[in-house]
C-alpha cells in the first residue's frame, strides 16, 4: 500500500510540474500564520520534486520486505509525514466539518491529510518488516496510558464548555465578543461534546465494550467489534492531533528562545485559547500509544465467533475465567 500512496504521489507531483491546478503548499496561503514549516514552495519544482520522492518511494516500498534494514527508511518517511508536513489546518478542517462548514476546507488541508494517511502507511509497512520477532499481547503500560488519552481532552473541552456558558475567562475582548454570540457558543459546545466523546470512547479501549458491544444494545448485543472500527477512526485522531501539536509545540518553543512565533500569537490577554490547545500532543501520542496496545491485544483473542449473550469478554486488566 505504501508503493500505491508513492506512486499515486508521483502522478500528482508530475501534474503540479507541468502547471496543474491543486499544489497544496508554498505562499499565497495562511502556511506562516498555521505553523507550516514547508513555506515558500513553488509548483514547479517542488512538483518534480516530489515525482523523485514518489519514485524512490516505489522502489523502496516494494524491496523493503527483502530488505530489513530498509524499515528505517519508512520509519523516516512516515515521520516527516506525520509531524513535519502537516500543520493546524488539518485539524481546523476536523473543527469545521464538526460544525458542518465544510466549504472552508483548505485544499492544503486536504493535501495534508493525503500526506498523513502516506504516513500512516509508511509506518504499517515499515513495522511488518520488522515485526517477526514483536510479541502480542498487552503492554504493561497499556492501562495507563489509555486512561491519560481519555483524561487529555477534558483540558481542551473544560474552558470551551465555560465559554460557551458564558463564563468568558482568559481570552481577549476580541475573542470574547467571538465567543459570546449564538453561532460561537454552538461552536465551543461542539468541539467541547466532541472532545469529551473522544475521551469516553478511548476508554473502550480497555474495557471489555470495546471488543464485544453489550448486552443492553439491541440487535447488536455480544456481537464482536471489528478491530478496525476501533483502531481506524483512532489512528485517525491521533495523527491529526499529534501533527496539530508538533506545530503548537514549535511555535511556543520558537517564541521562548527566539521572541517570535511566526504568526502564531501567545499573547497573555489570550492565554486561554491557546494554552488548551497545548494539550494536543500529548493527546495525540497518548492516544496513538492506546491504540496501538488495543492492536496488540485483539491480535491475541480468539476469531470472531457466534454472538454470546451471557458473558463479556474481558477487557485490559480483567481476568479470564479459567
Amino acid at each position: 500500500m505504501a508503493a500505491g500512496w508513492s506512486a499515486a504521489s508521483a502522478v500528482a507531483g508530475l501534474t503540479w510540474a507541468i502547471g496543474g491546478p491543486g499544489f497544496p503548499f508554498g505562499g499565497g496561503d495562511r502556511a506562516t500564520r498555521m505553523g507550516a514549516v514547508l513555506t515558500g514552495l513553488q509548483p514547479g519544482p517542488a512538483g518534480a520534486g516530489i515525482v523523485a520522492l514518489g519514485l524512490a518511494g516505489i522502489v523502496v516500498a516494494l524491496v523493503l520486505p527483502h530488505r530489513p534494514r530498509l524499515r528505517v527508511v519508512g520509519w523516516l518517511t512516515a515521520a516527516v509525514l506525520l509531524l513535519v508536513v502537516p500543520d493546524g489546518r488539518l485539524l481546523l478542517a476536523v473543527g469545521e466539518l464538526l460544525v458542518g462548514h465544510g466549504e472552508r476546507v483548505e485544499a492544503a488541508a486536504v493535501g495534508q491529510a493525503w500526506c498523513s494517511v502516506g504516513g500512516v502507511l509508511w509506518a504499517g509497512a515499515a513495522r511488518a518488516t520488522g515485526r517477526r520477532n514483536s510479541r502480542p499481547g498487552d503492554p504493561a503500560w497499556a492501562r495507563r496510558v489509555t486512561l491519560a488519552a481519555a483524561a487529555c481532552p477534558l483540558a481542551y473541552a473544560a474552558p470551551r464548555t465555560l465559554w460557551a456558558a458564558g463564563l468568558t475567562f482568559g481570552i481577549d475582548p476580541a475573542t470574547t465578543a467571538m465567543v459570546s454570540t449564538p453561532t460561537g457558543r454552538t461552536r465551543e459546545l461542539v468541539f467541547a461534546a466532541a472532545a469529551v466523546s473522544g475521551g469516553l470512547l478511548t476508554l473502550g479501549l480497555i474495557q471489555p465494550w470495546g471488543t464485544q458491544l453489550p448486552a443492553w444494545l439491541p440487535l447488536l448485543r455480544g456481537r464482536r467489534v471489528p478491530r478496525w472500527l476501533a483502531t481506524v477512526p483512532a489512528t485517525a485522531v491521533a495523527v491529526v492531533l499529534t501533527g496539530a501539536g508538533v506545530t503548537m509545540w514549535r511555535a511556543l518553543t520558537a517564541a521562548a528562545l527566539t521572541e517570535s512565533a511566526g504568526d502564531i500569537a501567545f499573547d497573555r490577554a489570550n492565554w486561554a485559547a491557546w494554552a488548551g490547545n497545548l494539550i494536543w500532543l500529548p493527546w495525540g501520542v497518548t492516544l496513538g500509544l492506546a491504540t496501538w496496545a488495543y492492536h496488540r491485544r485483539r491480535a491475541t483473542l480468539a476469531p470472531a465467533g457466534p454472538p454470546r449473550h451471557n458473558r463479556s469478554e474481558p477487557g485490559l486488566g480483567q481476568r479470564r475465567s479459567m
